[in-house]
């Protein structure tokens, strides 16, 4: 995975184009609301959105055609685990945004400011809801950014486990054919034993019993001269 790889020079135009939207996103929301500027740099900031999300598409693409032959792209499932957190994340970043750029249009923050009673109580409502919509929409996004990160740490226990795995099973597959040659010189040197033993039993056989008593004897001569040959 070098820099040559397409999916890093994305990224990075993809990385480079978020920080300078989210600054002019920073910048709309400290706009007054009805001012041209504050409407055109919408426009602008909506544009934007859509062309990420078309280069994010299609990185997400790319990493669906990579899931499904791993091999031909030499990609590692952890490598394509962090690729898709990666896209997650930015959409998140992405759908923050495109919800508050919807959210003056659906409070009706173009209206003046009203004077009567119950229309600065309606306001002040519409306020408050408007607040507690955007804190509940942080507290999903940090929720479902902890869920990510709890999911990534256990895709990587889970890695490794395969690994550990694989390794066992080859250690076992080496232990095996160990424990086959084992067997073959075992089989071998038993099947030599029992051929010297049927060639003793001929000799023996064939000597007779005097033939044995002379045998005998011979060994028995031989043993007292190796003891004589220790001892001096």
């Amino acid at each position: 995975m070098g820099s040559r790889d397409p999916y890093y020079i994305v990224k990075d135009e993809v990385g480079e184009t978020l920080r300078g939207v989210q600054a002019k996103f920073g910048k709309w929301q400290n706009m007054p609301r009805m001012s041209a500027e504050k409407k055109a740099l919408q426009q602008e900031l909506e544009e934007d959105c859509q062309s990420l999300e078309y280069m994010v598409a299609e990185i997400d693409k790319s990493i669906d055609a990579a899931e499904r032959n791993p091999q031909r792209f030499n990609l590692s499932q952890a490598e394509l685990s962090d690729r898709r957190k990666w896209v997650m994340s930015t959409r998140r970043q992405m759908s923050s945004m495109s919800s508050g750029l919807s959210a003056p249009a659906s409070g009706g923050g173009g209206q003046a400011t009203p004077t009567t009673a119950s229309g600065r109580l309606a306001a002040a409502v519409q306020e408050e809801n408007d607040r507690f919509i955007h804190s509940e929409g942080d507290r999903q996004q940090l929720m479902m950014q902890r869920q990510d990160e709890d999911l990534d740490h256990l895709s990587h226990h889970v890695l490794r486990i395969g690994e550990l795995g694989k390794e066992m099973g080859q250690e076992l597959h080496v232990q095996g054919q160990l424990l086959d040659e084992l067997d073959q010189e075992v089989e071998g040197t038993s099947t030599r034993i029992a051929a010297a033993q049927k060639k003793v039993e001929y000799v023996l056989q064939k000597a007779g019993s005097k033939g044995q008593l002379a045998i005998i004897g011979f060994l028995i001569l031989v043993l007292i001269i190796l003891i004589f040959l220790v001892v001096s």
